[in-house]
């Protein structure tokens, strides 16, 4: 569904992701993901998304493996969800956001849950 909004959206994947290697900036990922989560929670992602965006009534968002304007187009022009303007999440505090959902880790296969593996 991503890849398809990226189509026939406002800019190919392709360029977005040509768009991102310019544009990336070093940070302090650990301190920004942190407050990314404080964020997340703020802002009441997680209703839809998850806690740890798992998915729930809203895709899962994490971990993600998209760059940061591909995120951001996502956030602030979509149909699929409430759009978030710079004035409602400034392009900070989304960053962070970004930050936090991209360090949350993938979860371990169901054959490696031994409750979950039907042994």
């Amino acid at each position: 569904m991503i890849k398809k909004f990226f189509m026939s959206g406002l800019m190919p994947l392709g360029m977005l992701l040509a768009m991102q290697s310019v544009t990336g900036q070093a940070q302090d990922t650990s301190a920004d993901a942190r407050e990314g989560k404080e964020l997340f929670t703020a802002n009441q992602c997680w209703q839809c998304h998850g806690h740890e965006g798992q998915g729930g009534a809203a895709v899962r968002i994490a971990p993600t493996l998209y760059p940061f304007i591909a995120f951001s187009q996502l956030v602030r022009h979509t149909n699929l969800m409430p759009a978030y303007s710079p004035n409602v999440l400034p392009d900070e505090q989304l960053r962070k956001i970004f930050e936090y959902v991209r360090s949350i880790p993938e979860p371990p296969a169901v054959e490696d849950i031994p409750e979950l593996a039907g042994s």
